[in-house]
């Protein structure tokens, strides 16, 4: 979060494209247009855009936006306004924290109670870093459990590579991925971001990342982004890295030099932080001018042993107080106060309910929504919900309440970020709290979001072609959550507007298509599974949907299913539905049933990690070498997915471990990708081919290199792979490894025999390749061991018009020390080296 210049604006011209970067659609290097009309253009680069339409546009923040939607900098802000002015000096004087800043511990793991403080903590110590006016970045994470849906390993390391670009050049990597991926309407790969923000790490002397909540993140994803992480920081000594967590949850074992530090809330801090509670009460600050003994009252019953080092328990109390009349009353609350943190969220809830009727009303429909929605509700949003009541068939906006209301009635249990807009609860524990009472106080939680939402979708014009953003509730974006929330006790109670539901989902969703366009995310089963049948039934729809109540009314009755293709059991097989599959088996599913981007429900369940759903499928007689799909076979989609224990299963079953075909060509292609290093191992013993030749990739060994997985590198050059094998997309594995910047890897495979000068591939030459990603080490290695400097071949030509087209004067002058001939005439540029970096 360094303080950099803002970036430069964009400019969109008509005419022919020239050379460049950056290129919808077109190949690795960024040639130019291709004259079919006007062009995007990002310093020299240019983009090509359909239509002739005149922009005026940032295309530097379209990339951003596109790789990185998640923006942590105003959380960051509205958490450093949370802080109390004079709290949590201590931990910047901590030596631990002075060791970890300026020492050789290169991880501190913060572990404290909940409501201790870490996340305001961790807002502190981003502000003290990002104020050193030295060259370092500073980037965070802050997790959310109501957020994991979007908070993917590859989209949080995204957003730690927005932050370190803050005014900088987003670089040739990111424009090259924008290039490769946008315009399919595909995503970039957990390597791939990786690979951005390796280089972003670069350009920092020293790079602090700090992570909030750990705790709150799911185990498995968890373990992803430590790994990834912990791989950033040994690929760069600069890296140092700062997690929160509650006690229970250990260090990550592959960490390096981690030194462990407890967070408790200081005396002092809380007695700050409660002497600035009392000023903002009405009530409690009047009380306290009229006594001023009692502010040290507060104190003493407050500031101490009572609230356990707990700020979250301290604003509890407080809150609780601020709501006496009579000093007589305050002091009384005082003597009674709860002893825990559950003990405070109970005098809570008795609170929201000793008020009048219509308060109370609101408050718990109010926690229904927040504490149950799939993710953070905005204020508008919540504002809806609470507005829909069943039978209606249109928005009454006079129905709306004022979201101050709101808050006053829910007790402090709820609150509102003002920078993003986002209601939540006060803690994650509140969160906890009222999950361990819901099935008392909101027994039927599910059944209320469930009825409104398909009442605010049966609304009169629901859905239309003539649907316009303007005239929509805020709710209808979060509808797509509507089945999620359907899935179990309100199937029954409300199973004839669900039926009628699903005759229309997805007339609804293409009507939300047209209106939210890119901007709205489909995170919710079936609306985000990739290839769904053209008109998808009502049965299709609840498999999807986990909807097993439902799906067994909609098979009652009805005839055997099997027939060549049974979609329901391939996309429930996806999302690992194990009931749904189980039910659509027992009528008669076909288990082969042949799909599209998965070939079959054994290919689904393999990519999803499903093993029980496996186990079903293979009980039933499921064909463990069922060809088809985007993976070829099960064992592929399982290898890309790094489930090591269904790899293992599929073996034992019989599995070809030599099935060719699909993206990767082979499992130990997708495997080395993916940087599955025990999968690798277990494929080699079973006798997998170390130098098939298929895929992207060309070979195993061309993947791995690529993606910089320097173990599994060494395991397959132990198992006698091909150096020089050539094919692929880059021709060879030492032009991959320049391409991508991986010295070790360069050093590596020219030990091992690779050819210097190897002609072929997407670059002509490793040269060529190294040149045009501004390799300089690379070059330098390269050219040491006798890299022609006037190769030709590939998109540029030469070594020399790659970097010149590119902007890497150091390589140039490299280049031309070593007789680089500057008038060359080749590649798609077809001219000199002058024609190149116009």
């Amino acid at each position: 979060m360094a303080h950099q210049p803002e970036p430069p604006i964009v400019k969109v011209k008509g005419g022919k494209g020239g050379s460049g970067g950056l290129g919808i659609g077109q190949g690795q290097g960024g040639r130019g247009g291709d004259g079919l009309g006007p062009t995007l253009e990002i310093g020299t680069a240019t983009v090509h855009i359909q239509g002739g339409a005149e922009i005026n546009i940032r295309d530097r923040d379209i990339i951003i936006s596109w790789l990185s939607p998640i923006n942590f900098f105003p959380r960051q802000q509205e958490i450093s306004r949370m802080r109390q002015p004079g709290t949590g000096n201590w931990l910047l004087e901590n030596p631990h924290f002075e060791e970890w800043k300026s020492g050789s511990t290169r991880t501190l793991w913060c572990y404290g109670i909940p409501g201790a403080g870490k996340t305001v903590l961790m807002s502190m110590v981003v502000d003290h870093l990002s104020a050193d006016d030295r060259n370092i970045g500073v980037a965070c994470i802050y997790l959310n459990h109501k957020e994991v849906d979007s908070q993917t390993p590859p989209k949080l390391l995204a957003a730690l590579w927005r932050q370190l670009v803050l005014g900088k050049d987003i670089g040739s990597d990111a424009k090259d991925l924008y290039k490769q991926h946008s315009e399919k309407g595909t995503s970039p790969s957990s390597q791939e971001i990786a690979g951005i923000l390796t280089s972003s790490l670069k350009e920092f002397s020293q790079v602090f990342i700090v992570i909030d909540a750990i705790d709150e993140y799911p185990e498995d994803q968890r373990f992803i982004l430590l790994k990834h992480l912990t791989e950033q920081m040994g690929l760069s000594l600069s890296v140092k890295l700062m997690v929160t967590s509650r006690p229970h949850i250990p260090a990550g074992p592959t960490l390096p030099n981690v030194q462990t530090l407890e967070i408790g809330a200081m005396a002092e801090d809380i007695k700050k932080f409660v002497d600035a509670q009392i000023d903002k009460s009405p009530r409690l600050s009047q009380h306290v001018q009229n006594k001023p003994s009692l502010r040290e009252d507060i104190h003493s019953k407050i500031s101490g042993k009572s609230v356990d080092g707990m700020f979250l328990l301290a604003k509890l109390h407080i809150d609780s107080l601020s709501l006496k009349n009579t000093i007589s009353k305050v002091r009384e609350a005082l003597n009674a106060l709860p002893k825990g943190l559950y003990d405070s969220y109970e005098i809570v809830i008795q609170r929201i309910e000793a008020q009048s009727e219509e308060d109370r009303k609101t408050a718990r429909s109010t926690i229904t929504w927040v504490a149950n929605a799939k993710r953070p509700l905005k204020i508008e949003e919540l504002q809806v919900a609470l507005a829909v009541e069943p039978g209606m068939r249109q928005l009454n906006e006079e129905n709306l309440m004022n979201i101050d209301i709101i808050l006053s009635v829910c007790a402090g249990l709820v609150i509102v970020d003002k920078e993003s807009s986002v209601v939540r609860l006060i803690h994650f524990t509140t969160q906890e709290y009222l999950d361990s009472i819901q099935a008392v106080l909101f027994p039927d939680a599910q059944r209320e979001i469930t009825e409104s939402l398909l009442t605010l979708l049966s609304f009169d014009g629901y859905p239309d072609s003539s649907w316009e953003l303007e005239n929509l509730p805020p709710l209808v974006e979060y509808s797509q959550y509507c089945l999620a929330h359907a899935a179990g006790q309100p199937e029954v109670q409300h199973r004839e507007i669900i039926l009628r539901f699903l005759g229309r989902a997805f007339q609804w969703k293409r009507a939300m298509n047209r209106v939210w366009g890119q901007g709205c995310q489909w995170n919710s089963p079936p609306w985000n599974y990739g290839h769904r049948p053209s008109q998808p039934s009502a049965l299709w729809i609840a498999a999807a949907a986990n909807l097993v109540e439902t799906t067994k009314f909609l098979l009652e009755g009805a005839p055997f299913l099997q027939h060549s293709k049974n979609p329901e059991i391939i996309v429930a097989s996806y999302y690992g539905h194990t009931k749904i599959v189980s039910i659509l088996l027992e009528k008669g599913a076909n288990v082969n049933a042949a799909g599209e981007e998965y070939g079959s429900a054994m290919q689904a369940a393999t990519a999803g990690g499903h093993t029980e759903i496996i186990g079903i499928l293979l009980e039933k007689g499921a064909d463990v070498n069922g060809a088809g799909g985007m993976f070829r076979s099960p064992l592929q989609a399982a290898a890309a997915g790094g489930h090591t224990e269904i790899v293992t299963i599929l073996l034992e079953k019989g599995a070809d471990v030599n099935a060719a075909g699909g993206n990767f060509g082979s499992p130990l292609q997708v495997a080395a990708d993916g940087g599955h290093t025990e999968i690798v191992a277990i494929l080699l013993e079973k006798g997998a081919d170390v130098n098939a030749a298929r895929g992207a990739y060309g070979s195993p060994l061309q993947a791995a290199v690529a993606r910089g997985h320097t173990e599994i590198v060494n395991i397959l050059l132990e198992k006698y792979a091909n150096v020089n094998a050539a094919r692929g997309e880059y021709g060879s594995p030492l032009q991959a490894a320049a391409a991508g910047g991986h010295t070790e890897l360069v050093s590596i495979l020219l030990e091992k025999g690779a050819n210097v000068n190897a002609a072929r591939g997407e670059y002509g030459s490793p040269l060529q390749a190294a040149a045009a990603g501004g390799h300089t080490e690379i070059v330098g290695i390269l050219l040491e061991k006798g890299a022609d400097v006037n190769a030709v071949g590939g998109g540029y030509g030469s070594p020399l018009q790659a970097t010149a087209a590119e902007s890497h004067p150091e390589i140039v002058s490299i280049l031309l020390e070593r007789g680089a001939n500057i008038n060359a005439v080749a590649g798609e540029y077809g001219g000199s080296v002058q024609a190149a970096a116009a």
